[in-house]
């Protein structure tokens, strides 16, 4: 789990680094923390024992997610300067307040619940076929 955190974590500081490098987006995005909790959530799905284990790895895959999400936000709420965590292909037009204050919802109720989600079905297909093939 350490390794999942501090990869998204690096990931999301490298694309708030070149976000404010003034690198467009359309380069920024490949910078992706997404694809690492997607990882994550794919092995916890198969690693993990138990639905309580998986529940507390989807939290713990989210909350670097928002750490670094809520901190970019609140360096572009103070500074004014765009960034890509509150472009418009992310914030959906909603105001910079309540767009921080969604992720800070989001990512401790529905962010984290829907990839115990995911997790579980990814569990059960691959329970599934072990017992099928094994």
């Amino acid at each position: 789990m350490r390794g999942f955190i501090a990869a998204i974590l690096a990931m999301g500081i490298i694309r708030f680094v070149l976000t404010v490098s003034g690198l467009p987006d359309s380069t920024v995005k490949y910078f992706s923390m997404t694809v690492i909790i997607m990882a994550g959530t794919l092995y916890f799905a198969i690693a993990t024992g138990s639905h309580k284990e998986r529940l507390k790895a989807s939290y713990f895959l989210i909350l670097p997610y928002l750490v670094v999400v809520v901190a970019a936000l609140g360096y572009t709420w103070a500074s004014g300067r765009q960034t890509i965590f509150h472009s418009a292909d992310y914030s959906f037009g909603m105001p910079i307040a309540y767009h921080t204050l969604g992720h800070l919802v989001g990512g401790l109720s529905w962010e984290p619940l829907s990839a115990f989600v995911v997790m579980e079905v990814i569990w059960g297909i691959y329970t599934l076929v072990r017992k099928v093939t094994g």
